[in-house]
């Protein structure tokens, strides 16, 4: 398998870089990895906090790997990057 490295093509879209943390690697759970992939396709932080109804702290805490969010906070989590696939499938 590739080590190649996907990433969220934003600059195409027309945003600035998203302020969007990233867990060390050995922190990276995959509750953080999609955290941190739905922050960088809604455009940052502050986007995500909106969507997901939930303090910019605790969304913190979670995308730096400092536990877990709660399952429906995981399962909007998802829903974003599933309808982003399907969006950017289409065209």
């Amino acid at each position: 398998m590739s080590q190649e490295r996907r990433t969220i093509p934003l600059a195409k879209r027309g945003f600035k870089e998203p302020d969007c943390p990233l867990a060390p690697s050995e922190q990276a759970s995959v509750y953080a990895k999609s955290l941190h992939r739905a922050c960088l396709i809604v455009g940052g932080m502050e986007a995500l906090e909106r969507k997901l109804e939930v303090p910019r702290e605790m969304l913190e805490r979670w995308i730096r790997g400092d536990g877990e969010p709660p399952m429906r906070v995981f399962h909007l989590t998802v829903e974003i990057i599933l309808l982003f696939i399907a969006q950017a499938g289409r065209h």
